[in-house]
């Protein structure tokens, strides 16, 4: 099933001003599988001409038997390129015109003897001087840094971008479940984060707590062991990367904290820790406008995130079927989890709504800030104009006394923070009195406004 194509203008943008270019482009596009990469590069393919390729799992006679298919209308029913040069041979002979030529999962050519040495000679002795667009494709992203990314790769320097497809924005879950309330719209993002190939498995039909239970908690769920078969494609030792994902969602966020609870060593802790980012799947997050900084670390993705706090513990009772039993128990830490999501959404919007230039900060610096036990969900401050917006965010429904308190509280915590010109904001489930508080020149949103709905 071909996946719904929601958003991606961005991505379209840059391969579209790319291709217009009428130059020689060598185009990298990575990202975790199921990301919408091959949807996003048919979308592109659309109205050019060009030809795609798919890179099975398999021996070189395979893989070419597959190229070969490709092609057979150009040549006679049966033909079969005899090795990887002469496919290469036919593909430096199309480039010679206008033409964009996809590699899907190309990272596999790195099994086949040679084949990544032979992409780079010929790029550099015929196709860099012709005028087609070569995009090579990949969803192991260890495998593409160490062939195209990193500094001693063979692919090296020789790109001409680098394209890192990321899930969508909770805002896209909009049109892509026009049925679904504002509320139900954050659960389906707190449990299937923004990856399309999950999102396609939901029925809008059914309620975002039916789905969860029957494709994720439930032992025979398409869903139910999605990160175990990402981790075990990317990493030599999974057990210990799951170990570490599990402590972090479920709240041990610092390096001696993680280390406590997984029992592994600090000194060997970060080297996993390192691998986990460099596979997008925790970032590592400092709080902004304050000398000492403490990293903690986060979950990038919800989808893993919900996964590790709520399934992988709970493994023993979902492979007995008690799945109705275990969503039961977890429906409290379910809503105090959702809480957690509603501050990465509203952090998005933020970022959204500054690059847009609609909040009139222009913001180099975005965070959260935390002095000793204070804390305060988000500050966007300009270094230039040393103006500030400080932020709560609160995953419920609040009268106008409560937003008032809340904003009170954040008055009296920024007199720690030095910042020249402040402005006091809000963001919630929904706000009484909203605007009045917007009258008295504070930043106020609702989960209505962060999704464009009408008031």
């Amino acid at each position: 099933m071909i996946v719904k194509f929601v958003d991606r203008k961005e991505e379209l943008s840059v391969l579209k001003r790319i291709y217009n270019s009428g130059k020689a482009s060598l185009v990298i596009i990575y990202g975790r599988r199921r990301i919408g990469k091959t949807r996003l590069l048919l979308e592109f393919l659309k109205d050019k001409n060009g030809l795609y390729f798919y890179v099975p799992r398999g021996s070189e006679e395979v893989i070419l038997s597959e190229f070969s298919k490709t092609v057979e209308n150009d040549f006679f029913k049966g033909f079969r390129f005899h090795d990887f040069r002469s496919f290469l041979e036919y593909l430096s002979k199309k480039a010679e015109e206008k033409i964009v030529i996809v590699i899907d999962e190309f990272q596999r050519l790195a099994e086949v003897e040679g084949a990544i040495s032979l992409i780079q000679k010929f790029w550099d002795e015929k196709l860099s001087g012709q005028r087609g667009m070569l995009v090579l494709s990949g969803s192991s992203i260890g495998a593409i840094r160490k062939i195209a990314l990193r500094g001693d790769a063979p692919l090296y320097g020789r790109r001409t971008l680098a394209l890192n497809i990321k899930p969508l924005k909770f805002q896209d879950l909009r049109e892509w479940f026009p049925k679904y309330s504002p509320e139900d719209l954050v659960k389906v993002y707190a449990a299937f984060g923004g990856t399309p190939a999950y999102l396609e498995k939901i029925d809008g039909d059914k309620t975002p707590e039916e789905n969860i239970i029957s494709l994720i908690l439930s032992k025979d769920g398409v869903l139910h062991d999605e990160p175990e078969y990402l981790l075990f494609e990317e990493l030599r030792t999974p057990n210990r990367y799951m170990d570490i994902l599990t402590a972090i969602s479920l709240g041990k966020c610092y390096l001696s904290e993680i280390s406590d609870f997984t029992k592994i060593k600090r000194e060997n802790l970060t080297t996993y820790l390192s691998s986990l980012e460099k596979l997008d799947l925790i970032s590592r997050e400092q709080p902004v406008l304050v000398e000492k900084k403490k990293s903690r670390y986060v979950i990038t993705d919800p989808f893993f995130e919900f996964w590790f706090r709520f399934v992988n513990p709970n493994k023993t009772f979902l492979e007995l079927g008690l799945n109705e039993n275990v969503w039961s128990n977890m429906v409290e830490d379910f809503n105090a989890y959702l809480g957690r999501v509603f501050e990465r959404i509203s952090r998005e919007y933020i970022v959204s709504e500054i690059k847009s230039g609609r909040i009139g900060i222009d913001a180099d610096i975005i965070g959260r800030w935390q002095y000793g036990k204070e804390e305060i969900d988000l500050i966007a401050y300009s270094s230039r104009d040393r103006k500030g917006l400080l932020i709560e965010t609160k995953w419920k429904e609040l009268s106008y006394e409560e937003a008032e308190k809340t904003i009170l509280q954040l008055i009296e915590k920024s007199s720690l923070i030095k910042i020249d010109e402040k402005k006091y904001g809000i963001v919630a489930k929904k706000i009484s009195g909203k605007e009045k508080l917007i009258e008295k020149g504070h930043f106020v949103r609702e989960l209505k406004d962060i999704l464009g709905l009408p008031i």
